[in-house]
């Protein structure tokens, strides 16, 4: 197999786009801040677990975790599954590039420039299995600090801080479980390659237009952040002392 030197100009320049906007969306993200539903349920969680601490029963608590959890474990193993798929095509590619050539808008594809583009959904894929796995060690770590977490802290200042050292790590585990969920629409748009490299770029362009409209843009963003505020205040008037 050659190396990016098989890529004409135009699908290097589709490939770079794609891989700037595919490892580049968790940064902006982030840049944006508290504006996104993401940012924002940091603190929320940080509130849950402060709420979790003062729980006699923490049932509830652990439920949810395990449905992430679940949730996480179910996404790895469908990743494995995809990715023996992709690897089967590679394996079977002498059979089924005239096919795979028919999707190409340009006419055929050489075949090494095909498996690159076959290769790159599946290196999509990799990256967000790697990614899955991580988020469930992390969020077996956050049920083991659950667990050990006392009813009574020491004060409320050592409450708020174990709370919000908790919900961090739970907000890590978290966000690389969205990083392993976005490679799957990632490894969608990557396959959209075949097609030409006007429609990878297109694809990729359209995809984190999508995504960034669900964060910041949807009208479930714009009832997050109301009833976030209204949480927030809620936990405020708790602790605040009587005048």
């Amino acid at each position: 197999m050659t190396g990016l030197a098989a890529v004409p100009t135009a699908d290097l320049v589709a490939l770079v786009l794609f891989c700037v906007l595919w490892l580049g969306y968790g940064p902006i993200a982030r840049w944006i801040g508290r504006g996104t539903i993401n940012m924002g349920l940091h603190s929320v969680r940080s509130l849950w677990m402060r709420t979790m601490i003062e729980r006699d029963n923490r049932i509830v608590d652990s439920s949810l975790i395990g449905h992430v959890m679940h949730s996480a474990s179910f996404f790895a193993s469908t990743s494995l599954i995809a990715i023996g798929a992709l690897l089967g095509v590679l394996t079977g590619l002498d059979r089924l590039q005239p096919a795979l050539d028919g999707l190409s808008i340009g006419g055929a594809v050489p075949r090494a420039l095909l498996e690159i583009k076959i290769m790159l959904p599946l290196a999509v894929l990799v990256h967000g299995l790697f990614k899955l796995t991580w988020s469930l060690r992390q969020m077996n770590y956050t049920v083991a600090l659950m667990g050990a977490a006392p009813r009574t802290p020491r004060s409320s200042a050592s409450r708020d801080a174990l709370a919000a050292a908790i919900g961090g790590v739970l907000s890590s585990a978290i966000a690389t479980f969205n990083d392993g969920i976005r490679s799957y629409y990632f490894a969608i748009a990557g396959l959209a390659w075949l097609a030409g490299p006007g429609w990878l770029g297109g694809a990729a362009l359209w995809l984190v237009a999508i995504l960034l409209h669900r964060q910041i843009g949807s009208k479930v963003s714009r009832q997050f952040k109301a009833a976030r505020a209204l949480v927030e205040a809620e936990h405020e008037a708790d602790i605040s002392p009587p005048r």
